[in-house]
């Protein structure tokens, strides 16, 4: 895990200009690449001197790195509510868990834009080792769920969860894949799914009717 760098300085702004210079941030690395990220960009648009950027940080992936985890936090606490309900409808519960991820990405686009490039940063050691880490969260959290449902007899209990579990994490990434593709979009600081809902729902369903086939209780 990336130890962060937050200098005293930036916690001791006013709440008002932490959080213009955090949107701003936050803007810059979602329209931008790590590498291709300029903090000359982002003091202009701020209107501040470079130096200030040090002060509040001690370089680019400094910043780069508090702003992943300030996104990871408001994701988690967003999406909450709807990982803490009981499955009742195990298939019910799981598209409703997509479309609250959808429901995020509409509400906060460039913090999840930002998060998305994140996850491309396929060459940068740090993140790589973030993406396996939250994979790994991702499926031991649907494992608990389906060992659940397995006992009470919903889903066959002849399969192996943590399988189950990591095709269900794959499935978010193939909606992903199809469906927001970051460079050419219409609106690049809108949300990362730019397609209707209708098509979300669409495309989701295709991919959890293929796993409800092979993982559903068929009753005698």
């Amino acid at each position: 895990m990336v130890t962060l760098e937050v200098k005293p300085t930036f916690e001791r702004l006013k709440s008002d200009k932490k959080q213009q210079f955090i949107e701003a941030a936050f803007e810059e690395f979602a329209l931008h690449s790590f590498q291709e990220a300029s903090l000359n960009r982002l003091v202009k648009k701020l209107g501040i001197a470079k130096g200030s950027v040090y002060q509040y940080f001690d370089d680019k992936q400094a910043l780069y790195f508090y702003l992943k985890e300030y996104v990871i936090a408001k994701k988690r606490t967003f999406m909450q509510s709807a990982m803490n309900i009981p499955p009742d409808d195990f298939w019910d519960w799981l598209e409703a868990l997509f479309h609250h991820g959808l429901a995020f990405d509409a509400q906060y686009p460039v913090m999840n834009r930002f998060l998305y490039r994140y996850s491309q940063e396929k060459l940068i050691p740090e993140v790589a080792k973030d993406m396996v880490r939250y994979d790994q969260e991702a499926v031991d959290f649907f494992s608990s769920i389906i060992a659940q449902q397995q006992e009470k007899g919903i889903l066959k209990k002849n399969l192996d969860a943590t399988i189950m579990a990591r095709l269900i994490v794959q499935i978010s990434k193939t909606l992903l894949e199809t469906l927001a593709p970051v460079e050419d979009q219409p609106n690049p600081l809108g949300p990362v799914i730019q397609v209707s809902e209708a098509e979300y729902t669409q495309a989701l369903r295709q991919l959890i009717n293929i796993l409800q086939s092979g993982m559903k209780k068929i009753d005698n």
